[in-house]
This record gives structure tokens, C-alpha cells and sequence, in this order.
């Protein structure tokens, strides 16, 4: 909606209860991608992802049972807000391309043919 908007929503999920816990990544998308929709977040993040939009946090809370850190070393963590969306700033946005209905519905006709 406006310029470090993506920083702000990953910020506060990490500062729920929960994230506050445990969680390390925080992936933020744009609305057309379901963030439940996996293929599409690691579309998201192979084409709209830059590492410099994003944030570190070296130090969170951590949890006892992260195996990821050696045992007397689980309390403090770092963690990651990934940006993934499009740059509210760019004047011009990418356009989705996408296949007609009529298109999809002859591709999936002919996979069925095919046995796929």
C-alpha cells in the first residue's frame, strides 16, 4: 500500500506470540499470491525477492528446541523478513500473463489424452 509496507506486515507477524517464540522466516507476498499456495510463495520469491528489500534481526527470542543451534546457545536467535512483493515505488508494475480459459481447459483435455 505504501513504501515499507512489506517491512512493516513481516514485522508484525514476527511480533505475534507466536513468532515471538520461535519463528525465524517471515515470506510477505502480494495479494495475488495465496500465501497458503506454496508453488506460487517460491514463484513469488524466485521473481519479486531481493535480498537488500528485505530484513535480518540478529538477535530474537529462540526456543530450546530449535536444533539448529548448539544446545547452550538456544536461547537468543536471529531471524529473516523476506520481501517478496512488488515494490510499492516502481512506476511500472509487471502485468501477470496468463492463459485464457479456453486455453487451459484444451491443455488439460489434452493431458488427460496423454495419460498425464
Amino acid at each position: 500500500m505504501y513504501p515499507g509496507h512489506a517491512n512493516q506486515v513481516g514485522t508484525a507477524a514476527i511480533s505475534t506470540e507466536m513468532g515471538a517464540y520461535g519463528l525465524k522466516t517471515v515470506i510477505v507476498v502480494d495479494e495475488d499470491i495465496d500465501p497458503w499456495d506454496w508453488p506460487r510463495v517460491l514463484w513469488a520469491l524466485s521473481f519479486r525477492f531481493q535480498p537488500s528489500r528485505s530484513q535480518i534481526i540478529d538477535r530474537g527470542r529462540s526456543t530450546p528446541l530449535d536444533p539448529s543451534l548448539p544446545i547452550d546457545r538456544r536461547d537468543i536467535t536471529s531471524r529473516i523478513i523476506m520481501d517478496a512483493t512488488i515494490p510499492f515505488e516502481w512506476k511500472e508494475k509487471p502485468v501477470p500473463i496468463e492463459l485464457d480459459p479456453e486455453t487451459i481447459k484444451k491443455i488439460k483435455a489434452n493431458w488427460s489424452e496423454l495419460g498425464l
